[in-house]
Formats: C-alpha cells, sequence, structure tokens
C-alpha cells in the first residue's frame, strides 16, 4: 500500500471527529469517524483517542492495516496555535502517522472544499464557530474560535445558552412568557424535567457537558420554526455574529465590498436556514456579495490539501 502513496485528511471539531484515507487523486478509500477532539474542550488524552479511533477506523473501512501514509493534513479546531500544534507533531511522529504533515485550521478545510478556486472564506458553526480566509496569493487571516468561555457567537452552544437564559428570565418573570410557549416545553423536554425552575439542576448536573447543550441546538430551531419572534431574537442574532466574524476576515484580507466566495460547515450552520439567511443579508447590507456554498464533509478539503501537498513534494 505505501507505493500508493496514500494520503489522510482528518477534520477535527468539537462534535466529531471524521478521517479519510485516500490515493493522490482523491479518491477515497476508507472513511472513519469518532467522537470530538477539540483539545480545548475535552483534554488532550481524549482528542487523541478520538484521532487515533477515526484514523484507525479509515484504514478498517479499506480493507488495510495501519500504515504510514505519503501525506497527512489534520484540520482539528483547537489546535492552531503554535504550542498547539507542536503537541501533535509529537503525537503525529509518535504514532508514524505520515512522511509529510500538513497541519490547518479546521476553517481551512472548508475553503479548500467549498471555494471555486480555493480561496476565499470559510466559516464553521457547530459546537463553536469561527471564521477562517485565504487569498488567492496564499495570505490567511481568522476571527472567532475563541472558545465557549469568550467567544464561539453564532454557535449551536451558544444558542441554546442563549435559548435557556432567555427561558429563565421568563420563569422569573422578567421577560413575559407566550402562551404557547415551545421553547421552554422543548428545552424542558430535552434535559428530563417537569418544569422550567428545575432547569438548573440538569444545566448544572455533573455530567451536563458542552456538548449535551449543544447536542440540543436542534430543539431550538424546532421551537423558533412555531415561534416566529422566538427566531428573531434567537436566530437572527446568531446569523449577525457570524457575519461580524466573516467580515473581520474579509477585511484582514483587504476585501471590503463586492463579490466574496464563501464556504459554509457545521452541524448547527448547515441545519439553520434562517441563520445563514440572516448572515447572509447582514454580509449583504455590509457591501458584500456573498456565494455561500455548504461544505457537508469538510474532511474532502482535508484530502485535497494532502493530495496537493503531496503533487507539490520533490
Amino acid at each position: 500500500m505505501a507505493d500508493r502513496r496514500m494520503v489522510l485528511g482528518v477534520d477535527g471539531g468539537g462534535t466529531s471527529t471524521v478521517a479519510w484515507l485516500a490515493d493522490p487523486g482523491g479518491e477515497v478509500l476508507g472513511r472513519g469517524a469518532s467522537g470530538p477532539s477539540n483539545a480545548k474542550a475535552v483534554g488532550m488524552e481524549s482528542a487523541r483517542r478520538a484521532l487515533d479511533a477515526a484514523i484507525a477506523a479509515a484504514f478498517a473501512d479499506a480493507g488495510i492495516g495501519p500504515a504510514t501514509v505519503e501525506t497527512a493534513c489534520l484540520g482539528l479546531a483547537g489546535f492552531d496555535r503554535p504550542e498547539d500544534r507542536a503537541i501533535v507533531v509529537g503525537w503525529a511522529g509518535e504514532v508514524g502517522l505520515a512522511r509529510r504533515l500538513v497541519l490547518v485550521n479546521d476553517g481551512d478545510l472548508v475553503v479548500a472544499a467549498g471555494t471555486p478556486e480555493g480561496w476565499g472564506v470559510g466559516v464553521i458553526a457547530g459546537t463553536g464557530s469561527i471564521a477562517v480566509g485565504r487569498s488567492a496569493d496564499g495570505r490567511t487571516a481568522r476571527a472567532g474560535g475563541w472558545g465557549h468561555l469568550i467567544g464561539d457567537e453564532g454557535s449551536g452552544y451558544r444558542l441554546v445558552l442563549d435559548a435557556l437564559r432567555l427561558v429563565a428570565r421568563r420563569d422569573d418573570g422578567r421577560d413575559p412568557r407566550p402562551d404557547p410557549d415551545p421553547l421552554t416545553d422543548r428545552l424542558c423536554r430535552a434535559l428530563g424535567v417537569d418544569r422550567a425552575s428545575r432547569i438548573v439542576t440538569a444545566v448544572y448536573a455533573p455530567d451536563s457537558t458542552r456538548a449535551r447543550i449543544a447536542a440540543m441546538a436542534p430543539e431550538v430551531l424546532a421551537a423558533c420554526d412555531e415561534s416566529p419572534d422566538d427566531a428573531r431574537c434567537l436566530l437572527r442574532p446568531a446569523g449577525v455574529a457570524l457575519a461580524e466574524i466573516v467580515a473581520a476576515v474579509a477585511r484582514s484580507l483587504g476585501w471590503h465590498s463586492g463579490p466574496l466566495p464563501m464556504a459554509a460547515a457545521g452541524s448547527f450552520l448547515l441545519a439553520a436556514p434562517a441563520v445563514r439567511l440572516s448572515m447572509i443579508d447582514d454580509l449583504l447590507a455590509r457591501g458584500y456579495r456573498p456565494d455561500l456554498n455548504p461544505v457537508p464533509e469538510p474532511a474532502r478539503g482535508a484530502v485535497l490539501l494532502a493530495a496537493r501537498a503531496t503533487d507539490e513534494s520533490p
């Protein structure tokens, strides 16, 4: 198999980790998936286990044993600062992952897979959120990606938090509670409680994690489908928050208006057309003309970048 100069593409985020094994022409030989590998969210040991599991599953799906590939491209959330990259390089060397390693932000995978010429802005909103841009001449920029404590605006996690805060305000009487109130009803059911006053117990339980909270985003989206007022209160601001990080990236690359190639990924953003529409509307108001392409499988971008690096190698 080594003669085939296999490449490996990995997309690792706060929700899941996906690995694709392919030949340099992009033909996928095997696919694997596992849990989250954002070390900032789950810790380094859990991140390593997720990476190992997804890669092993990709080799198993291809029907071959683990081997050192020619090039591996890893697009990992939470691993794009120098100290993080050093950890990844050490792990890759320890497991004999690849002869050549390409480390990028997970947003770079989205740009590679979802823009016509491989440059533009990629925005991801799943458990967390980030925007990454690449210009035609290779310059890069990013905005967002600050994590759930001080960032992640427009993400599924932040949406659910905002919804829970709204439910709490309604239960206190600080905000009027509509009748019916699908938002309160759905979140109570999702948390396994029979009334809003008991939400606090479920949210602060020892087994309540960031991923579990973010996983309730579909319930919030469903409630917003039933309540236009909640959609205006929750979904429109989420889209505007994503537009802000996209615009920040565009400005950093010298794009202040006009056509803007864009790619969108992330379990939350792809499932929330109202959020995407709000983001596009805000960008239009800023003078941009976004051309947005959904990227349901960012691992494709990782494979493309790994194949490109292989082609460019001596």
